[in-house]
């Protein structure tokens, strides 16, 4: 807080924020995937709580707020690539690592303190994926998370899908496009091999390795390239925002998603 008093920066308040997902177009009723970084507001009274307390009360009752909230180093160490562990740790690690449970296990560090405190939020639901769950508060959430399948849990029978599906748009606070976990869905629509992932989760009240097929995601890193050219071509139905140390940005998921297949196909 200093280094921005310093500056000459002010804070950024509540109505502040009201403000900005207006002008964003984010509504009552809306559907909608929040990716949030706080570093990007400088000093935001209220943190984390008062983002997701800002964002349900523009969406209203009758609509849903989404996060992803994804938990992949719960992922045998075997399939670990940033870094890779090694292999004289790996029986270890399996045989410590705690089984996924919805409200326990924590979400990634790199998700951000936002999720973070989403997560445990009241009457948020949280998906079944030891790896890839979503968590969900509002009027749909149940029904957008449930019977989230083992098997390509990004793919076209995931949340995901289902998001598409119920028309969702995406509100990036802060982040870019290599936060954007809906670019996954379109990666199952580019012939990707398949590659086989497990997690310990409880099966009939005990801890168990279970293995699950999915394909190989982020073959390219073009995440940021991607972002630029769905900017540019989609430049009249993307809205874009000021914060004090970034932009914001709202479009909605089957834009993004529709893209990026015809992106991703098109690379071959």
């Amino acid at each position: 807080m200093e280094k921005i008093i310093q500056n000459g920066q002010k804070p950024y308040y509540r109505p502040n924020l009201e403000h900005l997902l207006n002008d964003l177009g984010v509504a009552a009723g809306d559907t909608l995937v929040l990716h949030a970084s706080l570093k990007f507001f400088g000093y935001l009274i209220g943190g984390a709580a008062m983002v997701i307390d800002t964002v349900l009360g523009c969406i209203g009752p009758q609509g849903t707020l989404v996060m992803p909230s994804q938990s992949v180093y719960n992922m045998n160490p075997k399939f670990w690539q940033y870094p890779p562990a090694p292999e004289e740790w790996h029986d270890d690690i399996r045989e410590t690592m705690l089984p996924y449970d919805p409200q326990r296990t924590p979400v990634d560090d790199a998700l951000g303190a936002v999720v973070a405190y989403f997560y445990r939020y009241p009457n948020v639901y949280r998906s079944a994926h030891p790896l890839y769950s979503f968590c969900a508060c509002g009027k749909d959430a149940q029904k957008l998370l449930e019977d989230h399948p083992l098997d390509y849990g990004l793919g076209t029978a995931s949340p995901l899908q289902k998001l598409y599906d119920a028309d969702a748009k995406i509100l990036m606070l802060g982040t870019t496009f290599e936060t954007n976990t809906s670019l996954h869905l379109a990666e199952y629509f580019a012939n990707r091999p398949d590659i086989e992932e497990s997690a310990p989760m409880m099966v009939d009240g005990k801890k168990q390795w279970v293995s699950f097929k999915n394909i190989d995601l982020d073959i390219y890193d073009d995440f940021l390239d991607v972002q630029k050219e769905f900017f540019k071509e989609y430049a009249a139905q993307v809205q874009h925002r000021p914060l004090p140390n970034g932009e914001a940005h709202c479009f909605r998921m089957r834009d993004c998603v529709d893209f990026a297949k015809a992106y991703y196909q098109k690379k071959g």
